[in-house]
């Protein structure tokens, strides 16, 4: 079980989209490493650094807004195994996910995240 990656989840409008990845570029020095569009849940994702920017209409979003980070692991089975040993409650999942699976897990000091495992993990 090991910790890969780790990211913020961030929640905008539509209209703003470009605006923040354009600051989160600024601010870590990098550029946005992608763009996906998930036109079939109203919702425009981008990755940049340690952030994870999530646009659509509070509709949209309401079922995603629920984890405020994202915890990429090399084995999701067994880091939930672990987490709900030391108190964690699974939320959803765990289910395939685009490129992996995934579980939204509230942490013991109330944390809720997102567990992913890459399918190439």
């Amino acid at each position: 079980m090991k910790l890969l990656h780790h990211a913020f989840r961030l929640y905008v409008e539509p209209a703003i989209f470009d605006r923040t990845i354009a600051f989160y570029e600024a601010l870590q020095g990098i550029s946005c490493e992608r763009r996906i569009p998930f036109p079939h849940l109203g919702i425009n994702v981008a990755v940049v650094g340690a952030f994870i920017v999530l646009a659509g209409t509070k509709e949209a979003l309401s079922g995603f807004r629920e984890a405020s980070s994202l915890l990429v692991v090399d084995d999701l089975d067994g880091t939930l195994s672990w987490a709900v040993d030391e108190g964690a409650t699974v939320l959803h999942g765990p289910q395939d996910a685009p490129g992996g699976r995934n579980a939204t897990v509230r942490n013991p000091d109330g944390l809720v995240a997102e567990y992913y495992q890459p399918m190439s993990s």
